[in-house]
């Protein structure tokens, strides 16, 4: 874990004078949007029906706010310890902190197939009509697995270019995605009903666990931005207007993308894979301009889909890379590139991970006559499950840190007594729990072979944690030795 340091909220420039602020509340609102909404969730959260309408504004009220408040207040106060893992470390020992690492770099691992199955998909859709061989899609995602890998390892600024231009381009096709559905729906009638029955859930416990993961999913990832609210000018007052800007617009540009496609498609006939490129040829039409415009939008869609992945990629790598270094994973994640410094033991077992289970699922779906959606559902569902729990855990250590540190100095504080601290750390945790269960096992949509595959991948999963939790004492050690530290003062800093 990092050293721990204090940021004031503005600090001295030299010959004694004031520096300004480094971010505005706008700067805030723009990234949080950037990093959090993505062109390769618009199908699976479009697929939730009407109903997401709803479910959209509940959550930005019950989770989204008091998440953004909760990494907030925890960024400010810990804002230069390495982000979630440090402050499930300071709460509750490194065992939890390897726990953290080992999620947060595997699920990367396994999303990053899952995305580019949508490239493949998109592929298959625009240039051969939806009937390019599966065999031939699960070949582009692992080619394009290794691509990323190439990309990890070359440069660690290539993420800041890539993923500025993949927001833009997915304002774009957002934006191309409402117009599509109009010029359908002006011509054809919605293909969905937009009665208020169908808007508001009348069997609020089936439609709960289709909404659910998904939007919970799609709200995740302001901790990335946390600890910005120490270079914030006022961050009591910009912190909240911060997290409802941000969580309004996120929201908004989703339910955009939502209503356009389902304007276009029933929910349950929109393909998680396919569905966007099928909802801009069919809004747009058959001519000759409208075939350019989708190609155009489709390549940019496809450029999207390896943009949002490339920050990702590089930051779990690189944090993957000194939680080994600090003896919380085995040493072969701690690699890197001689010259470049970038983290080429963890890029290398990403692209592993990633075309291991690719692969594998591909084979077992396969036998069963099922389709790259299924491959992709599963792939998604699995990397899902375990992209929450380091949210559940931070959760809890904002409560534990509330009492045993109560005198830290926190730039940001959520307001309120004690009562509400209770009300913020378990409304979120049950709703991050519930989306957990909900990806794994639908009790209202039940497939065997879905929760089959996501468990044992989780069984797997959780006993290569548990190992590395039961080495990572031996480990902390070996690394002290080798930079010349005490290990038994290290192990104790570690436990």
């Amino acid at each position: 874990m990092a050293a721990q340091t204090d940021t004031p909220a503005v600090e001295p420039a030299p010959g004694g004078t004031t520096a300004r602020p480094a971010f505005r509340m706008f700067d805030m609102v723009l990234f949080s949007v950037a990093a959090m909404l993505l062109l390769s969730q618009l199908t699976v959260t479009a697929s939730v029906g009407p109903t997401a309408i709803f479910w959209t504004l509940l959550i930005i009220v019950a989770f989204f706010v008091p998440y953004g408040l909760v990494t907030a207040e925890l960024g400010s106060a810990y804002p230069d310890a390495g982000g979630i893992y440090a402050w499930v470390v300071r709460a509750f020992g490194n065992r939890w902190g390897t726990r953290v690492s080992w999620w947060y770099w595997i699920n990367v691992g396994l999303w990053v197939p899952s995305v580019y199955l949508m490239f493949s998909g998109a592929i298959s859709s625009m240039f051969f009509d939806g009937e390019l061989n599966f065999w031939v899609q699960i070949a582009i995602t692992v080619v394009l697995i290794w691509v990323n890998y190439w990309v990890n390892v070359r440069s660690l600024e290539t993420g800041t270019w890539v993923s500025n231009l993949g927001a833009g381009i997915t304002l774009a096709v957002i934006a191309a995605l409402a117009v599509a559905g109009g010029m359908y729906a002006a011509g054809n009638g919605s293909a969905t009903d937009w009665s208020i029955g169908e808007l508001i859930p009348t069997d609020t416990m089936p439609a709960l666990a289709a909404a659910l993961p998904i939007i919970i999913y799609n709200f995740l990832g302001f901790e990335l931005m946390s600890s910005a609210s120490t270079q914030m000018e006022n961050p009591k007052r910009d912190v909240p207007r911060t997290i409802l800007i941000a969580g309004a617009l996120i929201g908004g540009f989703y339910l955009i993308a939502t209503v356009g496609m389902q304007l276009i498609f029933p929910a349950d006939e929109i393909s998680e894979t396919t569905g966007l490129i099928d909802a801009l040829q069919l809004g747009f039409g058959d001519s000759t301009a409208a075939n350019v415009l989708v190609t155009v939008l489709g390549v940019g869609a496809l450029f999207c889909f390896f943009a949002c992945l490339v920050p990702w990629t590089i930051g779990a790598n690189l944090a993957a890379a000194e939680s080994a270094q600090q003896g919380d994973l085995p040493k072969v994640f701690a690699r890197r590139h001689p010259r470049r410094g970038t983290p080429t033991g963890a890029a290398m077992l990403t692209s592993v991970v990633g075309t291991v289970f690719t692969v594998g699922y591909a084979a077992l779906f396969s036998l069963t006559d099922g389709a790259i959606d299924d491959v992709f559902w599963n792939l998604f569902a699995f990397s899902s499950v375990i992209f929450l729990l380091p949210y559940i855990v931070m959760m809890l250590a904002f409560r534990k840190l509330r009492g045993i540190d109560p005198d830290r100095a926190r730039p940001y504080r959520v307001p309120g007594g004690k009562a509400w601290t209770v009300v913020i750390t378990w409304v979120p945790t049950i709703l991050l729990a519930a989306a957990a269960v909900f990806f794994v096992v639908n009790p209202y949509d039940f497939s065997w072979s879905v929760t089959g595959s996501i468990l044992i991948g989780l069984a797997i999963a959780v006993v290569i944690q548990e190992w590395f939790c039961f080495k990572a004492p031996q480990w902390t050690r070996e690394r002290a030795l080798e930079r010349g530290e005490d290990p038994e003062t290290a192990q104790q800093f570690a436990d």
